[in-house]
Order: C-alpha cells, then sequence, then structure tokens
C-alpha cells in the first residue's frame, strides 16, 4: 500500500509543475423548440454568468478546461441542466434549446457535448436511460431499462425482490454495477436498480460487451453505470408513491449551495415499503392427495427498506474543485415467501441487511492533468432468521412440528454476519494536447467476513461455528487507456490494457467436511486483458463503431464464502476468461434515430452454480459460453407532440466445450433460463393547454414482448422450428417452458401552470396477463399506481 501512496504523491508533484490551465471562450445562442432565438435568458457555466442577447447570443470569457455544470433558465421555459466538458485549448460552441412541453427538447453541442451526448457517441457503445425525462412517472428503473435494446431485468417477484442483468445474455455477476464511476458493492445492496427511485438519478449508463477502462471493473458481458444530477444553487424534490398491495414510495433530496460560498451540503434519502401480496399460481395438494394448481395472494412477501445519504463538501478552491464526505445508512426487512423456485411456501422465513458507509472523493485539474479520488469503508451487517418450528401452506395455515430441528428451509439459521468492506478508486487523465488523452484508473478493494449462527455449520467432530473463522477477499484491478483522434477528429481510436489480480484466504467447510481448522487455504491469481475500440463519423447525422476485449471476470465474495445456507464455499475459483466482439451503426437526423448493432463473445471456465451434495450447491469454473445476436433500435417523432419508439433484440447464447460424459449431450444447447427474443414499442405524446392556460400533459403507452424460453437445457432438435426460433413451440414439457409474455402499461402525468407540483398515474399490466421471470417466479398482474411530485429550487423558494 505504501508503494501506492508514494507513486501518487509523485503525480501530484509533477502535476503541479504542469503549465496552468488554458482559459479561453464559450459561446452559442438559445433557442425555444420552434428555433426562435430567446433573449434574457439566464446562463451559468461553472462560475461564470451571463445573459442572452435579444437575437439569444451568449458569450463567457476565461472558461477553463475541465467540466463545468451548465444551467440555461428563463421565466416560462423549463430550466436545462447538464455537464459540459470544456478540452484543452479548444473553445466551446453551445447551442441550446428550451421547450414548454419538455424538460429538453434538443441540445447540440458543436464543440463542447454534454456528459449524455458524449455517452451516447463514444466508441464504446452505451445504451442510456434518460431518467430525468420520466422522473415524474411512477415507474421503477428495472422497468425503464427493460425497455431498452438488449437489455432484460430478471426479477424474483415484486418490489425489492433480487434482480439479475442480462446484457447480450450475460448475466448474473458477469455485469457489474457502478453509481458515478465507482463500484457499487461498496453500498452493499443499500442502494441498486432494485430499489433507487428514478428522481435521484439523472441518467443509466448500460454497457453492452466492452465496459469503459474508466470504470475500473471486471465485467465480461456490460456494466449499468448510475449517475446523479450535479446540482447548482438551492433546491428540494420529493415524491411520494401510492400503489397496489399496500405499496408506498416515499423520496426526498435537498441540496444547498449559496452562490456567495464555497461549501455546500445535501441529502438523499428514499423509503420503500410494499406488501407485495398479488396473487399468484401455486401447486397444492387436494383432499385426494392429487395436485393441483390453485390462485392465492402470497402472505409473506413483504419488504421494508430505507435509505439516507448526507454529504457536504467545498468546491472551486485553488487546490480542489471538488472535495466531498458523504455519510450513508441503510436498513432492509424482507420476508421471504419461497425458495429459489414457487414450490414450497415459507411463512416466518425473514432476511435483514443494514450497513453505515462514509466516503471521501476529491477532484481537480491541476492543467492537463485531471485526478478523481474515491476512498470508502464500509460495515454491512446481514442476518438471516429462519427457526420456527413447523411448517405453513399456501393458505397461511401453520403446522407445528413436534420435535426435531427448527427451521421451514431445509438450513435453519439465526445468523449474524458482519462485513468490512474498503474500497479505493484512483483515476487520472492526462491530455498531450486535444488529439491525445491517457487515462489511467486503479481500483482496490479489500472485504473480510466474521460472524456466528447457533444454528449454522459446525466443523466436523467439533462445536465450533464455521462462521467465526474470518474469511478475506482482496482484488485489484488496473487499467491503462490511449486515446486518439485522427482524420480531422473523424476516427477515435481508444486502446486499453487491464490488469486483474486477487487473493483469497478461508476454510473450505460446510456440512460434514473433514478440516483441519490451523489450515487456511489461500489462492491468489493475477491475468491481464486487452481491449480496443474504434469509431468513425461517416457525416455529421451517423457513425459506425466497433470495439473488441479479452478480459477477465475475477470470482465475487458470495461465490468463494458461501452463504452458511445451501451454498458451500469455494476458495479455489478461478476467473472467468472471454472475448467479445461489438460492431454497430448509429443515425440521428431531425426526426429519426436508428441504431444497429451485433456481438459476437466466447466465454471460457464460467463460474457456474452446481449441486454437490443434496441439498447443497457450490459454484465451480465448469461450463463454456459461445453467444452471437442483434438489436435495433428506432425512434420517431410522428409530429410535434407524438413520438414512437421500436427496438428487438435476438441472441443466441449455447453451451460449447463439454468433454463428453453424462452431460455431453448439452453441447450447443440454448443457455438455460435465458430470454433469447424480446421486443419493445412505444408512443409518448405532450400536450399543453388542457385544461387551463399553462398547464401541460404527458402520456405514454409501452408495450413489452418476450419471446418463451427454458428453465433447463433442452435438445437442439426440440426447439421451436421457425425462422430464428420465434415461431412454434418447443417440443418439451410444458412445465420446463416459460411461454410467450405480453406486458402492457400505460399512464399520464400532469403539471400545474406555474407550481411546482406534478402528478402521475400508471397502469402496469393493463391486460392482467400472467408474467413470469427468473426461473419462473410469477411477477405481479395488474396495479394501480399514482405518484405526487414537488419541487422547489432556488429560483422558486
Amino acid at each position: 500500500m505504501r508503494y501506492k501512496i508514494c507513486i501518487l504523491s509523485v503525480l501530484l508533484l509533477i502535476s503541479r509543475l504542469v503549465l496552468a490551465q488554458t482559459t479561453d471562450f464559450a459561446t452559442g445562442y438559445v433557442y425555444n423548440e420552434d428555433g426562435i432565438p430567446l433573449g434574457d435568458v439566464t446562463v451559468q457555466l461553472g462560475n461564470n454568468g451571463t445573459t442572452t442577447l435579444s437575437n439569444g447570443h451568449f458569450s463567457l470569457e476565461s472558461i477553463p478546461a475541465g467540466k463545468h455544470l451548465l444551467t440555461v433558465s428563463v421565466v416560462g421555459y423549463s430550466t436545462f441542466q447538464d455537464t459540459v466538458v470544456k478540452l484543452v485549448q479548444e473553445n466551446l460552441a453551445l447551442q441550446i434549446r428550451l421547450s414548454k412541453d419538455d424538460k429538453v427538447l434538443q441540445e447540440v453541442m458543436v464543440v463542447g457535448k454534454s456528459e449524455t451526448q458524449q455517452v451516447r457517441e463514444q466508441a464504446i457503445r452505451a445504451i442510456v436511460v434518460d431518467t430525468r425525462a420520466v422522473a415524474e412517472q411512477p415507474v421503477t428503473l428495472s422497468e425503464l431499462m427493460n425497455r431498452s435494446p438488449g437489455i432484460r431485468i430478471r426479477q424474483s417477484g415484486g418490489l425489492g425482490n433480487a434482480v439479475d442483468v442480462s446484457i447480450n445474455g450475460f448475466q448474473g455477476n458477469s455485469v457489474q454495477y457502478f453509481r458515478d464511476g465507482i463500484p457499487l458493492e461498496y453500498l452493499g445492496g443499500g442502494y441498486g436498480i432494485n430499489n433507487v427511485p428514478v428522481n435521484q438519478l439523472e441518467r443509466v449508463e448500460v454497457y453492452k460487451g466492452v465496459v469503459p477502462m474508466s470504470l475500473g471493473g471486471d465485467a465480461l458481458g456490460g456494466a449499468v453505470n448510475l449517475v446523479r444530477p450535479k446540482h447548482k444553487g438551492s433546491s428540494i424534490l420529493t415524491s411520494y408513491e401510492i400503489a397496489s398491495f399496500n405499496t408506498h414510495i416515499i423520496n426526498l433530496s435537498a441540496y444547498q449551495s449559496p452562490s456567495s460560498k464555497k461549501y455546500f451540503v445535501g441529502l438523499d434519502a428514499f423509503l420503500n415499503y410494499s406488501d407485495n401480496d398479488y396473487k399468484a399460481d401455486v401447486e397444492i395438494v387436494d383432499a385426494n392427495s392429487n395436485p393441483q394448481t390453485v390462485t392465492l395472494p402470497l402472505f409473506h412477501n413483504g419488504y421494508k427498506h430505507y435509505f439516507a445519504e448526507a454529504y457536504g463538501g467545498i468546491r472551486d478552491v485553488s487546490w480542489a474543485d471538488e472535495l466531498q464526505f458523504g455519510l450513508a445508512a441503510y436498513n432492509i426487512d424482507r420476508e421471504s415467501q419461497h425458495p429459489a423456485r414457487m414450490t414450497t411456501p415459507y411463512g416466518a422465513l425473514k432476511v435483514y441487511n443494514k450497513g453505515i458507509i462514509p466516503s471521501l472523493r476529491y477532484q481537480k485539474a491541476f492543467g492537463n492533468i485531471n485526478i478523481d479520488q474515491f476512498i470508502s469503508y464500509s460495515h454491512i451487517n446481514r442476518s438471516r432468521v429462519d427457526t420456527i418450528k413447523g411448517s405453513f401452506d399456501w393458505y397461511g395455515n401453520f403446522r407445528e412440528r413436534i420435535g426435531g430441528t427448527p427451521g421451514e428451509s431445509p438450513r435453519p439459521s439465526h445468523s449474524d454476519i458482519n462485513f468490512s468492506n474498503i474500497i479505493n478508486r484512483t483515476n487520472l487523465s492526462y491530455f498531450i494536447n486535444k488529439k491525445h488523452r491517457i487515462e489511467a484508473n486503479l481500483v482496490y478493494n479489500y472485504i473480510s467476513r466474521l460472524g456466528e449462527d447457533p444454528l449454522g455449520f459446525r466443523f466436523e467432530g467439533t462445536d465450533i461455528d464455521v462462521l467465526t473463522k474470518e474469511a478475506t477477499y482482496s482484488k485489484t484491478i488496473g487499467g491503462l487507456m490511449w486515446e486518439s483522434k485522427w482524420l480531422n477528429n473523424k476516427l477515435t481510436n481508444q486502446l486499453m490494457g487491464k490488469f486483474f489480480g486477487f487473493n483469497t484466504k478461508g476454510i473450505n467447510a460446510f456440512m460434514a467436511n473433514d478440516v483441519d481448522l490451523d489450515k487456511y487455504k489461500t489462492y491468489s491469481n493475477n491475468n491481464w486483458g486487452i481491449g480496443h475500440a474504434l469509431k468513425y463519423q461517416l457525416s455529421d447525422h451517423d457513425f459506425i463503431r466497433a470495439s473488441w476485449e479479452l478480459t477477465n471476470r475475477l470470482p465475487r465474495e458470495n461465490e468463494l464464502f458461501g452463504d452458511n445456507d445451501t451454498r458451500a464455499p469455494n476458495f479455489e475459483l478461478e476467473p472467468e476468461r472471454s472475448f467479445n466482439v461489438n460492431i454497430g451503426y448509429r443515425f440521428q437526423k431531425h426526426k429519426l434515430t436508428a441504431e444497429v448493432s451485433g456481438f459476437y463473445r466466447k466465454t471460457d471456465g464460467m463460474i457456474l452454480l452446481v449441486p454437490i451434495q443434496p441439498p447443497f450447491a457450490q459454484y465451480r469454473n465448469l461450463d463454456s459460453i459461445r453467444g452471437y445476436g442483434f438489436d435495433v433500435d428506432l425512434s420517431y417523432l410522428l409530429t410535434k407532440n407524438l413520438q414512437v419508439t421500436a427496438n428487438a433484440t435476438w441472441q443466441d447464447n449455447r453451451m460449447v466445450d463439454i468433454p463428453d460424459g453424462v452431460n455431453a449431450w448439452m453441447n450447443g444447447t440454448r443457455v438455460r433460463n435465458t430470454p433469447y427474443f424480446f421486443a419493445n414499442a412505444g408512443i409518448t405524446g405532450s400536450f399543453g393547454e388542457l385544461l387551463t392556460h399553462g398547464d401541460r400533459i404527458k402520456t405514454y403507452l409501452h408495450w413489452n414482448f418476450i419471446r418463451e424460453f427454458y428453465l433447463n437445457h433442452i435438445p437442439r432438435e426440440n426447439e421451436p422450428k421457425g425462422f430464428l426460433g420465434l415461431f412454434g413451440q418447443a417440443s418439451v414439457p410444458v412445465t420446463n417452458i416459460v411461454p410467450n409474455q405480453h406486458l402492457i402499461t400505460a399512464g399520464f402525468n400532469y403539471f400545474l401552470p406555474k407550481q411546482p407540483i406534478s402528478f402521475g398515474i400508471e397502469v402496469k399490466n393493463l391486460a392482467n396477463a400472467k408474467l413470469y421471470d427468473y426461473y419462473k417466479i410469477q411477477r405481479p398482474g395488474r396495479s394501480f399506481h399514482f405518484k405526487i411530485n414537488y419541487q422547489l429550487t432556488k429560483n422558486s423558494i
């Protein structure tokens, strides 16, 4: 650790010797949605501000290189706010359009571009989910992401239940999660795509295949980056949603930054609660001992979760662009209705998760060098309580068990497990000139687990609790990237190299294993990866891009440590290794935006959960997968008020390289429990002057389709015979098929004139269709949602 500190100190010293930041100009125009110039508009770029002339023109001097918050506001129009990146030795030429109907109708950055635009147009492809455009809707982040091409969110039930993102067939731990570029593990499950309200995000970046080096992850199949808004001035945003199944979602975001001061403080908090008592089809045994399917409400599926993060710091001082301290706390109480499949009802088993997480982030541009440093220590406590002596049926009736061991599940538990997590992320970028940039990224993560469970595993022949023996895991992921521009900036080239290393220590013990308690198992592994991305600008309206990488995915701590339940530890896991290729074409002009892309991947040594000794399973390096596919994404503005969107994804991911033996027949079979075709279509409208002067309404209708897929591997000859498997039905038992599914959602938002209040009403699963996911666990039927939003800004307080 000492050598890392020395290296950082040397870099800081060198950066202070670099020439002072280049300070140039920012000019531009502001228009309304009809292209008419707007005068007397307030334009604030970082610490510099001005107002537009009658022709909409503005000019700002002395704009340093780096990132700056751009805020454009005028009475009668929605405020536009985004981040602009000022490159070294270049002026900014900006054009912004404001709209009465939408927050932002269009923004065009001729030289400097918003971060959202840059992400969409970079060499490495990303799907950008614009949460600002739907912040007032009673919609979850998972639902928004499911409307994007190539992405499926797999959720085991209702609000708060576990989710799994599938990107081009990659799923599970092959996909990684970040918040503002920082690995999300440090928040311990208290903040994620299954619980954070969309109001608290500016956008979500979903990378498919190759992942930018700046994220510093070891993902194989993609990454999800949750990006929070960058505030300026003072604001309060709160919302309350009430919905079916006794669902309540409360959100609060507050920010204070006096214009005459350098400090800022803020708070982000939310509360999620739901009984999740929707009706589902379950199998019971009737009076004649015959199985039959009945539809009953779930009775032990509740979820309660609160999260709060207070932060504060200083910005725009001589030695720091921003220094921020944060302290987050969360608590999750979740009832467990059934195991991984809806086979056995539970009526008392509960899972708890809570944590306290302090953090520190420092950002500064020293001339041509930018430094972004983050460090956090988190203390996470997890508990699983299954102590009741008896069992429940699907009607909620309890049958007491006389004598014997406690617990409803195969493994009784009353665990108390503590995790300590240290994460350090250092990012340095150096602008050699306006055409060449070097970026380095280093992430170090250390995790330890220590706990107790009076009902848990004991070492063979002893009364020693397995959890009382500490398990540790540390990993280091480093990367170096050279970005260059050629052919009059039409060609962008990124060359990346990555290092992956980890070390773990623990005891491979479960149930009746004969283990020497003095011999910890220690395993370490070091590996390298390389990647390359290219983008060529064909014209002002279209470009092509391609990327490839040979990379690694390190084991996760839960795969190494086990779960003290039915998943045994394995401290000898090796990294997965994958070769990925992506290629795509994007066109955008006037009313039409279109993009088509394809992918190929070959993954070896996949880490999969396999049965070893009933009821136990263990993560092991086993199978390999080869896959390819494509997706198409379209958006068209029918009229000034109506826009239609559509996308479709087809993918063919199959098992390969399985050696001869009892499982050899699985060679060439589809990856189980994974959709291979899905599509979306939607129409949105925005209308004004509906009930009174100055009001506004936004309406929307979305349709989602998922082609049937299969719970287990099925012989290739039993697959549907239609084109690409899109027609017909597989010739396998219906119990092994997750059928075709159609999900229709409709709603509207109403905005009061000149008031900071808006309302949203939405009906999910309008047709009350039977929907399934994640090992055929049934999802909620039709539900009704109402959301009220209230926002105050500095201008309205």
